[in-house]
């Protein structure tokens, strides 16, 4: 799987390369069996004899040793779902006011705008003479080979040159391939792409640049630099438009990026009532809040649960995925609601999304299939109810037979303590972030990130993710981040706001916090 992202070739990958989803299907046709490794004990439990036999493999299992010749089904492909007009895509639903600013005018020419995030990498193309986003598309980090979250990938290149240069180059294709797909679906002349705006996690930020992250993963996680950085396409390795002027915003802290910046830029939360709370839902939950002696920002390792990795039958919200559950109260039937972008080549379900988890556990909350500790209910005797090969209790939502992959989609009882540990560290970063701030609650919240444009707010009160607020007082603002990015690609004037945002923000560091732990443990059950 590697060696086919270098070549630009992206299958899919919905548990980041672990042997787990069984998705990245090829066929070796010729090869020298002698040298190839036997299947492993991942691709012998999904794949079965039958499949090995006929030659098929699991591309993030097969490693390359001789000379090979392959065929890669289509399902297998990683699906460039476009997303038209991207204000009212699911990756930026919201049409901010600020949208009507005026651009830095440059005639008959396009930019692009990067959200590089640990889990998803979102990226827009917009037209600079019109302020319009003409096409978003969204693509898995392949950088999850190397580790699920920030820390693993600190882990993976501390020292080690080599692998901090793989993985920078991992995110550049991941962003070049994002791009092409734009490119071809709008007709646009690659050419024409004149600048691009990145935003992320300080981590993400420090790999992409070709920087070591090392210093962010020990105390005091200090970030070799926060300040805005510039580059020339080439001089990083993008080669689709070698001369493309590429900046980053500037960052906060090691563990608060120009992600939760850029989503501040685009809420105006400058202009908010105090007490409005904005979370940016993702790998690493970033939180900022305005309090009566400014804004306070921290972070909280929420893990890519939210975003459908590290769950079973997990993938990214495109055309396929079950984005939300309903179960009849008499009957106990389940309904599944699936996205389809392209309503002319509808899917059968896949997988599921991180919404759609998030909607299922509430449903599971709300019929009493699950209990508040997030345990299966031993007193519920379903039929969707029951153990699966490895032993342990799973639900099924979809059959074997109904399902795009020929397998049963479920989600295991894993699946639900991952959702439940996310949630709870989230929680307790909101509940501290309060305290601190001498807020009781947020009086209005934001919720942003890929994840926050499907999840329905009546899902997230239900599973206790968000203290209990009126539900107009939640809004949710789609990928806050790439709409921040967006802004800033359009007007240089947004820089001026993210540095003034910034120099007026103080640092909440929970990991040193000594009511974390405590706090963490009694945000771990879910409420109805």
């Amino acid at each position: 799987m590697e060696a086919l992202i270098e070549a630009g070739i992206f299958l899919r990958a919905d548990c980041g390369g672990k042997g787990r989803c069984g998705k990245c299907i090829l066929k070796v046709i010729r090869a020298d069996h002698s040298e190839l490794k036997s299947p492993d004990e991942s691709e012998q439990k999904l794949l079965g004899k039958r499949f090995l036999n006929s030659g098929y493999r699991l591309a993030c299992r097969l490693r390359v040793c001789c000379d090979l010749v392959i065929e890669i089904p289509e399902n297998s492909f990683q699906s460039p779902d476009i997303v038209r007009k991207g204000p009212v895509s699911p990756l930026l639903r919201t049409p901010f006011s600020v949208f009507k600013a005026p651009p830095d005018r440059i005639e008959n020419t396009y930019g692009l705008a990067v959200d590089l995030g640990t889990t998803t990498i979102a990226v827009y193309l917009c037209d600079l003479v019109s302020a319009a986003v003409m096409a978003s598309i969204s693509v898995r980090n392949p950088q999850s080979f190397y580790g699920d979250d920030v820390m693993s990938r600190i882990n993976a290149v501390t020292g080690n040159h080599k692998t901090l240069a793989h993985l920078q180059a991992m995110a550049i294709k991941a962003v070049e391939w994002g791009v092409v797909s734009l490119c071809r679906s709008t007709n646009t002349d690659p050419k024409t792409l004149k600048k691009m705006m990145v935003v992320g996690n300080s981590v993400m930020i420090h790999i992409f640049a070709g920087e070591d992250p090392s210093s962010i993963g020990t105390c005091p996680h200090q970030p070799l630099f926060v300040e805005e950085k510039t580059f020339i396409a080439e001089e990083i390795g993008f080669a689709f438009s070698p001369s493309i002027k590429i900046r980053t915003l500037p960052l906060i802290s090691g563990f608060l990026g120009s992600d939760i910046v850029a989503a501040g830029i685009a809420t105006e939360i400058k202009n908010a009532p105090k007490g409005t709370m904005l979370v940016d839902l993702g790998t690493n939950g970033e939180i900022l809040i305005s309090a009566e002696d400014g804004f306070w920002a921290t972070s909280c390792a929420t893990g890519p649960a939210f975003e459908g990795a590290t769950i079973s039958h997990g993938m990214n919200a495109v055309s396929g995925a079950i984005d939300g559950v309903k179960i009849d109260r008499t009957t106990r039937k389940i309904a599944c609601s699936v996205l389809q972008y392209d309503l002319d080549k509808e899917k059968k379900p896949s997988g599921i999304c991180g919404s759609g988890v998030v909607s299922a556990v509430a449903e599971f909350l709300r019929t009493g299939i699950i209990l508040e500790t997030g345990r299966f209910n031993p007193d519920i005797h379903l039929p969707n109810l029951r153990y699966g090969e490895n032993g342990g209790l799973e639900f099924e939502l979809v059959s074997a037979e109904n399902s795009q992959t020929g397998r049963a989609i479920t989600l295991t009882q894993k699946d639900i303590r991952r959702i439940q540990l996310a949630k709870g560290a989230l929680r307790a970063g909101i509940e501290l972030a309060c305290r601190e701030t001498g807020i009781g609650h947020p009086e209005k919240l934001f919720v942003a990130g890929a994840f926050g444009s499907f999840v329905l707010k009546e899902d997230a009160l239900a599973i206790g993710m968000f203290p209990k607020l009126p539900e107009e007082n939640i809004e949710v603002v789609g990928n806050a981040a790439g709409a921040g990015a967006i802004l800033s690609l359009y007007n240089g004037g947004f820089l001026t706001r993210a540095k003034e945002l910034i120099h007026e923000t103080k640092v909440l560091d929970l990991s040193s916090h000594p009511a974390f732990q405590e706090t963490f443990v009694s945000s771990l059950p879910f409420s109805k």
